[in-house]
């Protein structure tokens, strides 16, 4: 396994979030779009525009917790307006978490802003941690619901995560641009089953970005597969093999 394939594009490389906090005189009630029916009209999509990201990933906490956001004029605004309109922001980055603890970026809640970001036309990654919380290079933790898996039911729980998020965006006549299975995976994910160090790791982290690849694929071939390495500009987090 000499490559993990460098496929993160210019998408996301400014990363701009432009916050502006003060107090919300009523909360955003927080909700998902489980029986929404799809837009017999949706907005035309751009997909041929540099790719120019932002991760919005905690805005339904933010606005939950009161947070609004405005510009340089001081009017409040809704954030992913504000970025397209104010910074040229053209693409929106979501995680997925598979049972986080507070309900924030588990499936209602992605859907929902994958919904209002296409709304606003523009595009979407779908970036998949296949944990419960924070994945990263110092943690890939397993969800506690799959904690006992072999490498076969965990092919099968990462398929299922998988379809079930994209298969319900597609309800909604959501396609995402771009996927990642796993996210910094830089020493494999899902530890310690498929933990590139350990015995057997570098096999199953193979196995599985395959299952999350072909489920991926089976939704929509358009979508664009990724492989997120932290740190990807250096040579050896690829060969390190």
């Amino acid at each position: 396994m000499k490559t993990l394939y460098k496929h993160i594009l210019g998408v996301l490389t400014l990363m701009m979030l432009l916050f502006t906090f003060s107090s919300c005189k009523e909360d955003s009630p927080k909700s998902d779009l489980s029986h929404q029916q799809p837009d017999p009209v949706a907005p035309v999509i751009d997909r041929t525009a540099f790719p120019l990201g932002a991760d919005v990933s905690w805005l339904t906490q933010l606005e939950n917790e009161g947070k609004t956001f405005s510009g340089a004029d001081g009017v409040n605004k809704e954030c992913m307006t504000l970025l397209r309109d104010t910074c040229a922001v053209n693409s929106i980055r979501l995680r997925v978490w598979v049972n986080p603890a507070e309900g924030y970026c588990n499936l209602g809640d992605v859907v929902l802003k994958a919904y209002r970001a296409t709304q606003l036309g523009m595009r979407v990654m779908i970036d998949f941690h296949f944990s419960d919380d924070w994945a990263d290079p110092s943690k890939q933790t397993t969800p506690k619901a799959w904690e006992e898996y072999d490498i076969d039911q965990m092919k099968e729980a990462v398929a299922k995560h998988v379809t079930e998020v994209l298969g319900k965006l597609k309800e909604l006549n959501i396609t995402p641009e771009w996927v990642q299975i796993g996210n910094e995976v830089n020493n494999g994910m899902l530890w310690p089953l498929a933990k590139v160090s350990n015995a057997g790791g570098p096999q199953n982290f193979a196995a599985l970005v395959a299952a999350g690849y072909d489920a991926v694929k089976a939704i929509d071939a358009s979508i664009k597969v990724i492989v997120h390495i932290a740190a990807d500009n250096k040579k050896s987090r690829y060969d390190y093999i």
